[in-house]
This record gives C-alpha cells, structure tokens and sequence, in this order.
C-alpha cells in the first residue's frame, strides 16, 4: 500500500488491524503488506510488549502479549473478554472437531460445516433445553460470536434457510485454544456430562 505522508510507516494499516484482531491469508493486501513489513512490525510490537504470531502454513496471524515478569502479568493492551460457559464449550468444540479433520481427512486442505452440523455436534451437551427454537438460536448466536473473533468464517449464505449456510473451521482456533487448555476441558466436560 502506497501512503503519501511520509511520516506513516507503509505498515500501519495492517498494524492497526492486527491490534483489532486476527489477519488472514484471504485479506490479500493486509496479507502482503504482514509479510512484506514482517521484520518492521516484529520490531514495531515489541516495543509495546506484543508479539506477533504469524502461521504462514495455515495463514493467519495475531498478538500476543508478552509477559514482563515471573508473575505473568502484561502491559494489559489486548482486551481479555471472558467466555461463558457455553461459548467456551462451542470453541473448545470446534478446535476437537478441527483436530479430528486433520486426521481423518488427508485431502481436504479446509474443514467446512453448517449449523445443522454444528448443533448435533452440540446436542449432547445441551439436554437440559425446554425450546427447541430458543436452542436453535442460541447455538446460531454462537457461531455468530466465534465468527466475529475469527474463529469461523462464513463462506456461503445465499439460502434462506440458516442451516444451509456454510462456515470454514479456521485453525487459529489451534494457536488459540492450545492443547493442554483442550486437554483440561474436555476433563471438565467429562465431569459435567457424567453429572447430568
């Protein structure tokens, strides 16, 4: 990207998106200019104790805070938002289901789903449900949620019907839920699924 100002570094357009949240291979001019600037912006987050995290493999990248003393604590730039329960349940999920995929599926580069899908995925673990359509809804406004961090990318919606819609697994998912975190959960599921 050619800026005129020559006080603005050519990279602060995607040094911008990156503080705004994940960047990916598919953002072909953030993309370029991630890869191109790679050294500058390495330099760039250090300073203000970020890391960047680049999967070229997988295509994507992100910020990481670094942490400043034995105590883990940060400078506090990136916003930790917590997850509920069931959000965290539909992420951890999807991450197990994404692993699973790269086992079993050595031909396809993506792993592809719809909500249909992704709610029998999900079924067991609500059972407790009075609305059928209540849960329905639900379980869509999370995919909605792990669309917007990037989790998920919505790919084709040209039906009427929700449950056509198709959405791409992305494996930022991996880098973000590691596997001693996934590992921990699904213990944790285990419990809450033998208690029901």
């Amino acid at each position: 990207m050619q800026h005129t100002n020559p006080a603005v570094a050519p990279y602060a357009k995607v040094a911008a998106k990156l503080l705004q949240g994940p960047v990916f291979e598919d953002q072909a001019d953030l993309w370029e200019d991630l890869i191109r600037y790679q050294v500058e912006l390495t330099r760039y987050f250090e300073q203000i104790a970020l890391e960047l995290i680049i999967d070229t493999r997988d295509g994507y990248s992100y910020l990481k805070q670094m942490e400043l003393d034995d105590n883990g604590s940060t400078i506090g730039l990136v916003r930790r938002m917590p997850l509920s329960y069931e959000l965290s349940l539909v992420c951890v999920l999807l991450r197990e289901w994404i692993e699973e995929f790269e086992l079993d599926d050595l031909d396809a580069a993506r792993l592809y789903i719809t909500p249909k899908q992704f709610r029998d995925r999900m079924d067991m673990f609500f059972q407790e449900r009075t609305n059928e359509l209540k849960f329905i809804k639900e379980l869509n406004s999370h995919l909605e949620a792990c669309e917007k961090m990037g989790f998920l990318k919505l790919v084709f919606k040209e039906s009427l019907d929700k449950d056509d819609y198709r959405y791409e697994v992305r494996r930022i998912l991996k880098a973000r839920i590691t596997n001693d975190e996934l590992a921990h959960f699904k213990t944790q599921l285990e419990e809450d699924v033998q208690s029901l």
